[in-house]
């Protein structure tokens, strides 16, 4: 969450940022930049050299600016270019970096040649990775003295893979979390340093399970950094096949013949980067909120009646409810390419 002051322009981003009820996984397009040179404490020039690398999601975005206000060491920034496929521009972790005063490197292949040598010139000590869209190679992954620190939003080793707050969502989770983790070749099975649990409510969106397990995962990170400047701290070796691999999320259709709880949860999950949807007089709309209003009776599965304000109600498999519905399913008109990995 915001700190001490540190830059208005920072500042103002940050309370930006924390002033969201939700949390995004994927880019986020701000467009606000800096116009008067950095005015905050200097970062620090002792202590580990850290490159953190990421995209600009509300969640990559909000633990660089922890690091920045825990004045770190901070050797350069690395953003990707996979995701910028349609306007490519400078990215906000850039911009942040930028003002900052400190190196930005692009990768739109972080195991490319050129890449790795850059990296590999600034010395680092540690790399930290949060919601990065790329996965990398065992060679990229031995560039640092320590190596790679994964920040995955789950109780690694369930739900490994690209999306774990969706699937906490659908699969009905009784409680979320963080976890810390060193990274190696394959995905989101290494060593684990710290990790965080919370309850998910029975309200909770990926959103707002993102959020607040972001806040979690700062005191973690701070732990793991304090731990790593004094010696190795104690890892624990994930039982990989005891946990879940989940794939990238891809739209997910409504069926009517699907109980209230399951619905629920798709619309839950999918708050706030990718609603379900639902196909209507030759329209795709997306459900955006649900609300039971009784068991079904004889009512016929589907679409009922419009009720006004882009609410309908809907017979579903057990219970008739209403909901909300839009023809724009997210802000982020952004998804992963093939073989990309978010976070």
């Amino acid at each position: 969450m915001p700190g001490e002051a540190q830059d208005p322009w920072l500042d103002e981003l940050a309370a930006t940022l924390w002033e969201k009820p939700q949390f995004s996984m994927v880019p986020i397009d701000y467009e606000a930049v800096p116009l008067r040179p950095y005015a905050g404490p200097p970062l620090g020039g002792e202590g580990l050299r850290l490159v953190f690398v990421g995209i600009p999601s509300d969640y990559g975005t909000a633990f660089l600016l922890h690091l920045v206000q825990r004045r770190v060491n901070l050797a350069a920034v690395v953003c990707s270019t996979r995701w910028q496929r349609t306007h490519p521009k400078a990215d906000l972790l850039a911009r942040i970096a930028g003002h900052l005063g400190r190196p930005v490197e692009v990768a739109a292949n972080a195991n490319a040649e050129p890449f790795t040598r850059s990296l590999r010139r600034y010395e680092p000590d540690l790399v930290i990775m949060a919601s990065f869209d790329q996965i990398l190679s065992a060679d990229t992954l031995a560039i640092p003295r320590l190596g790679w620190i994964n920040i995955h939003p789950s109780l690694l080793p369930r739900h490994r893979g690209p999306e774990p707050l969706y699937w906490t969502i659908t699969q009905g989770d009784p409680e979320g979390g963080i976890t810390l983790h060193w990274t190696v070749p394959q995905i989101d099975a290494g060593p684990i340093l710290a990790q965080r649990r919370t309850p998910v409510a029975a309200d909770d969106t990926s959103g707002t399970l993102c959020k607040r397990l972001v806040s979690l995962g700062m005191n973690a990170l701070d732990e793991t950094l304090d731990r790593l400047a004094t010696g190795n701290p104690p890892t624990v070796l994930p039982a990989v096949g005891a946990g879940s691999y989940e794939p990238p999320v891809r739209p997910a259709a409504i069926s009517w013949n699907l109980p209230f709880d399951q619905v629920e949860r798709l619309v839950r999950a999918g708050q706030p980067d990718q609603p379900p949807y639902f196909g209507w007089r030759g329209e795709r709309l997306y459900l955006l909120s649900l609300r039971r209003l009784r068991d079904r009776g004889g009512e016929r599965l589907g679409i009922l009646e419009e009720v006004g304000e882009g609410r309908i109600l809907a017979a579903l498999k057990d219970a008739v409810v209403e909901f909300s519905a839009s023809r724009t399913g997210h802000s982020h008109a952004l998804r992963p390419l093939r073989h990309q990995e978010f976070p």
